[in-house]
């Protein structure tokens, strides 16, 4: 069952964090949407939704009604069980979805019969708007109807809805995290280096760096298209570097076991 033009659609958005920001930004666009927030408590953030957003929020778990047609749940992966224990207790028969990456759709078991997935791959902050229809948004469903329904409301903000299952979604996500955490995490050790050593404001000068290194990498084998000294086995600008590294012991090791993943990647890549 696909969503009905010019139909009221009660959503509930539990949660007020990064990705509820996002989510309430984007469906308070369209007129159709009811949206309501709920946060445990009456945080700044749950204030600046309703005032930014002109949409209904509450701290009251009471006015989380039985009668919503959509419930997300935009929580942390660890506080996800304590809230379907209390969306149980509703006996709604809303489409009860999660956002997690790394959380089975069994967990949400028992909320309603129509329970399911939004998951969109991107890293969200609050306040910060992204073009949602770039944003691929993967999506599971506990049965036909919820699907299509969900396929229908996932369609409305990205171009690329993909099924997929939970335990492939959990692959994803570490494919995710190993691409922007751990890549981020090196940007922020380059910066404490410069830091330290030359001048922070020179890290801006690594953005078109950065920017062309990751658009060329999404084009195929990335490996295939990396560049640098351990990539060229430049042993000489390696040592330099190294010794560089003295005073920064954390970093250098660092250094060094990616030099040498790079090394092994590359060998892998002429197989």
């Amino acid at each position: 069952m696909a969503l009905k033009k010019n139909k009221k659609i009660k959503v509930a958005i539990i949660g007020a964090g990064n990705i509820a920001w996002h989510i309430v930004s984007h469906l308070s666009f369209f007129k159709r949407f009811e949206i309501t927030v709920y946060n445990r408590t009456s945080t700044a953030r749950l204030k600046q939704l309703q005032k930014e957003f002109k949409i209904k929020s509450t701290s009251d778990w009471k006015s989380v009604h039985e009668n919503n047609d959509v419930i997300f749940v935009c929580t942390g992966d660890t506080t996800i069980k304590n809230i379907i224990s209390k969306i149980k207790k509703l006996k709604t028969k809303a489409l009860v979805l999660h956002t997690s990456g790394t959380t089975d759709i069994k967990e949400l078991n028992g909320a309603s019969k129509n329970t399911g997935v939004f998951y969109p791959l991107q890293t969200f902050s609050f306040g910060q708007s992204v073009n949602w229809q770039e944003v691929p948004v993967f999506i599971e469903a506990s049965n036909k109807k919820s699907f299509d329904y969900l396929n229908s409301l996932a369609r409305l903000f990205s171009n690329s809805v993909v099924k997929l299952n939970s335990a492939n979604r959990l692959k994803l996500h570490l494919a995710a995290v190993i691409a922007g955490n751990f890549s981020n995490a090196m940007y922020a050790s380059a910066y404490a280096y410069l830091d330290k050593e030359l001048n922070k404001n020179f890290f801006k000068y690594l953005g078109p760096l950065i920017s062309t290194t990751a658009k060329k990498a999404v084009f195929g084998n990335p490996s295939l298209v990396q560049t640098g000294p351990a990539a060229r086995k430049d042993k000489k600008t390696l040592q330099k570097h190294n010794a560089l590294l003295k005073k920064h012991p954390e970093l250098k090791r660092t250094y060094k076991s990616i030099t040498r993943l790079i090394t092994k990647q590359q060998a892998n890549a002429k197989l």
